[in-house]
């Protein structure tokens, strides 16, 4: 069964750096995992194509690590000059420890999550546990997106390793616009704002660019066709979720002692029947919309009108889900 070249590359690192001298060339052919050994009795022009090929893979392989920053060595045989190795010393392809603060620790804890379920989740997890235990202790960091459903969910991580692919994707999906259905995609960029995930591809039903919102996501998001299947445009047209300098005002109440995160942004308008009134700038309506239903109770919009009747909608249909 063919190895991976992302193994190969590792098998390489580990044959490399455990060498007590050097490996060479037909070593390295013979014993590390991913190379092809040389066919058993095979004729010499057999050899000379299987020769070849490896030099070729190998020079890559190779060439890739010295990018990648692996410190490859290469050794001369004392006595035979001519007689070629490599290894990497240790020490030197040795990461220098990681000094994260309470804060960086808990960024990273929250990348994690968007890779839950994905292939290096367990990973991810299990190095983060690891940082967690030498990491300094310090106060409690809030990060106010940290709790956000798309944060969770497991769509976001198949979704970037299918852009990486350039491989098509099918999932459900649900939208008040235009309810339920299967959607088939080409994913160009998936884009956070303000903690939520969307995916921007060209929708393959539908003919045109389309934006989806990761969260409504239904199910898992399942590979179509081969890798390599399309080409993701230059420009891409991010629409309403492009970084913009309009800036518009919502007056919100707020719960006393809740949506810190809110009141930090806002300044204080008065009071009204025990909510406290803050007046935020927001650039997205949908993720101020977003964070505001995150609070469960703890926030309402009280203008502009869209945006309040825009909650109202999104936890009324909450509500009607849950009850069946």
């Amino acid at each position: 069964m063919p190895v991976e070249k992302a193994q190969r590359l590792l098998n390489l690192i580990i044959g490399l750096s455990s060498t007590r001298h050097r490996l060479t060339r037909d070593q390295i052919r013979d014993t590390i995992e991913g190379y092809e050994p040389l066919p058993y009795g095979a004729d010499e022009e057999a050899r000379r194509k299987a020769d070849a090929s490896f030099e070729r893979m190998f020079e890559r392989d190779k060439k890739q690590l010295r990018e990648l920053g692996v410190p490859i060595e290469t050794v001369e045989d004392p006595v035979h000059g001519d007689e070629i190795g490599y290894r990497i010393r240790p020490a030197e392809a040795a990461m220098p420890a990681l000094d994260l603060t309470a804060a960086e620790l808990a960024v990273v804890s929250i990348a994690t999550d968007y890779w839950r379920g994905a292939v290096l989740g367990g990973d991810a997890h299990q190095t983060v546990m690891k940082l967690a235990s030498s990491a300094e202790h310090g106060p409690r960091v809030e990060l106010p997106f940290a709790a956000l459903p798309a944060v969770a969910n497991d769509a976001f991580g198949s979704l970037v390793e299918a852009v990486a692919d350039r491989q098509t994707v099918r999932f459900e999906y649900s939208s008040v616009s235009s309810g339920a259905g299967t959607r088939t995609i080409d994913p160009w960029r998936v884009v956070l704002r303000a903690g939520i995930a969307y995916v921007i591809g060209f929708d393959r039903d539908r003919e045109e660019p389309r934006t989806f919102r990761v969260q409504r996501i239904g199910g898992k998001v399942r590979p179509v066709g081969e890798p390599g299947a399309y080409a993701i445009p230059k420009d891409i047209p991010l629409g309403a979720l492009a970084e913009s300098g309009d800036v518009a005002t919502a007056r919100i109440a707020l719960r006393p002692e809740s949506a810190h995160a809110l009141r930090r942004r806002g300044t204080p308008v008065g009071a009204e029947e025990g909510w406290e009134l803050y007046d935020v700038d927001y650039a997205h309506a949908d993720a101020l919309v977003a964070e505001v239903l995150a609070l469960a109770g703890g926030a309402r919009i009280v203008a502009p009108a869209p945006l309040a009747d825009a909650v109202i909608k999104a936890a009324t249909a909450a509500l009607e889900v849950e009850r069946g």
